[in-house]
């Protein structure tokens, strides 16, 4: 189990982050994507409203399923650190498409489930490497979800837990996300 966390320890996390990484916080691929969010070392162009008018789901799943299509949100404080397309398979798979230069290589891949209290636990393990090839550690992404009344928007927490090589925990960064659902309507 973990310490629990106060606010001085994860601004001095994100400010570790942020050094460590400083040299590579705008590449693009997924790894990199989440060491920017850790270390706040980007701006998203947010939309304020869904990718696709209409975006209510149809069907018989439209009540509490996440399977499906969505636009996310990560969220630490104030500020909008990440945008995403995340698809939620029916098979217990996701795919995560951030809002990043796709040159770099930007498609994560996770596992999710469904977890008490109508809630949905979902889990990315990435490899973390710097712009050179250097390993440098994983980053383990993790959420915890609630689909809304009507199934078309989710919310929740994301944390951002760092391991060097040689599997050290170097630090944790939380925040919200939430999301609206796509649909073909």
């Amino acid at each position: 189990m973990k310490p629990a966390l106060n606010k001085s320890t994860i601004a001095l996390g994100i400010i570790l982050v942020g050094t460590l990484l400083s040299g590579r916080l705008l590449s693009a691929s997924c790894g990199d994507s989440l060491s920017a969010m850790a270390g706040g070392g980007g701006s998203v162009h947010s939309q304020t409203r869904p990718i696709q008018p209409n975006s209510a789901s149809s069907g018989d799943n439209a009540g509490k399923s996440m399977v499906g299509l969505w636009h996310i949100q990560f969220t630490v404080g104030d500020q909008t650190i990440q945008a995403a397309y995340q698809l939620w398979n029916a098979g217990g798979t996701e795919v995560h498409n951030p809002n990043v230069d796709p040159r770099g290589g930007s498609v994560c891949l996770g596992v999710w489930k469904h977890a008490p209290h109508g809630a949905f636990k979902l889990t990315h393990r990435v490899w973390n490497y710097d712009t050179n090839g250097n390993f440098l550690g994983t980053i383990n992404l993790s959420e915890t979800v609630t689909v809304g009344q009507g199934g078309n928007t989710h919310s929740g927490s994301f944390t951002l837990d760092f391991y060097d090589p040689s599997g050290n925990f170097i630090t944790e960064v939380a925040g919200i996300v939430t999301g609206d659902r796509i649909s073909v309507d």
